[in-house]
């Protein structure tokens, strides 16, 4: 099973020129070689892979005017190439949009190292950082016999960081019949509510912050463009976005990690977030409580501890029907938080958890999933 370990680096002087060295390098191998790709494609070539643009990196480092490009671990430089074909792979398969150039501007920077990774005496040995390693705090040991795939250092607010991608040789856990079940209906107003009657609240992390953020922006936009203070200000702005998306993250982990431990089989709605979030009065709350993230760690961990998710039609009309007998009431303005059925006459129904108990009832009629393991969309 593959699974990524990230850790804080503490590299010296002469390292940090060494991975910015990598940074520019990455950036301008994948810049110059997404030029190439459209120059090409305009003149009818259009079966350009990561093959032939490999090929042609080979010739262009034995020229003169980019010999620079030697000075940097070849792996890392094939590997922008993997991601420039990644990008497009997506594009043409509608999963994303047109590669765009990197800027060294961006305040978070990468590159990836494939192979020859080794950690220990809490110093990571990569190519061309082998003679004296690169200082790490191991917060969480990396498995005995696990085998290092590869490893990425970014650089994010001035802070650098390495990811290093393992398999653990831990066979993915065999289907377990299923005991418990659970649907989640995701809000605003309550982030996530279960079947079981459980409302997980909305923090409101970046709501809270919100003051912070404009006086740190403020102060940003009177200072002089490319000054130290500019620079200086400029930082405290994305250190308070990072802080605003650590704080959301660890939640996300704690809510997920306590539904994949007490549910088998967890049912979900496909939320549409990219069309409701041009809904322009509710864009920054559905941001703030980032329902794709949440619905990422539910599905890896899923994966890791046995567990299946079920992801319903999106245009099942969870909040229409009533939970005890089954019929449809029509829609219902979003004001209205209890729900009464006209049918049954049960009266005073919590309209979320109602929903969540459709979800439930909905994807465990739809799917037989006592032997099944991952995600599963119907």
């Amino acid at each position: 099973m593959l699974k990524a370990y990230k850790y804080r680096i503490y590299p010296t002087k002469t390292q940090i020129a060494l991975i910015e060295k990598h940074f520019g390098s990455v950036r301008f191998v994948y810049n110059y070689f997404l030029e190439y790709r459209q120059r090409e494609y305009a003149k009818g070539n259009k079966k350009i892979g990561y093959m032939l643009t490999q090929s042609e990196l080979t010739k262009l480092k034995k020229l003169d005017e980019y010999k620079w490009l030697n000075e940097c671990g070849s792996q890392s430089l094939q590997m922008a190439l993997r991601s420039l074909d990644g990008a497009f792979t997506r594009f043409f398969k509608k999963q994303g949009g047109y590669p765009k150039f990197k800027s060294k501007k961006y305040t978070h920077q990468s590159f990836t190292a494939p192979q020859n990774i080794k950690v220990a005496n809490n110093r990571v040995y990569l190519p061309k950082f082998t003679k004296e390693g690169l200082k790490v705090k191991l917060h969480r040991n990396i498995p005995e016999n696990a085998i290092l795939k590869q490893a990425t250092i970014s650089r994010q607010n001035n802070q650098y960081f390495i990811s290093i991608l393992i398999e653990d040789n831990i066979p993915t856990p065999k289907p377990t019949k299923a005991k418990t079940a659970v649907g989640l209906d995701m809000g605003i107003a309550h982030h996530i509510i279960t079947s079981d009657g459980v409302k997980y609240p909305n923090n409101k992390y970046y709501n809270k912050s919100q003051k912070k953020l404009l006086k740190l922006q403020r102060r940003l936009s009177k200072k002089q463009k490319g000054s130290n203070n500019r620079e200086k200000a400029k930082l405290k702005v994305q250190k308070l976005h990072t802080k605003i998306t650590n704080q959301r993250k660890d939640n996300l982990h704690k809510i997920s990690n306590e539904i994949t431990n007490q549910y088998d089989i967890i049912c979900l709605e496909t939320l549409n977030v990219k069309g409701m979030i041009k809904n322009h009065k509710l864009a920054k709350s559905i941001a703030d409580v980032a329902w794709s993230e949440f619905i990422r760690q539910l599905e890896y961990k899923a994966t890791w501890k046995g567990k299946t998710i079920i992801k319903i039609d999106k245009w099942f009309p969870s909040s229409q029907i009533c939970s005890y007998c089954g019929a449809s009431t029509g829609k219902k303005a979003l004001n209205i938080r209890k729900f009464d059925c006209p049918h049954c006459k049960k009266a005073n129904i919590d309209r979320d958890v109602n929903a969540a108990i459709n979800i439930r009832n909905y994807g465990l009629g739809q799917v037989d999933n006592r032997n099944t393991v991952g995600t599963i969309g119907i």
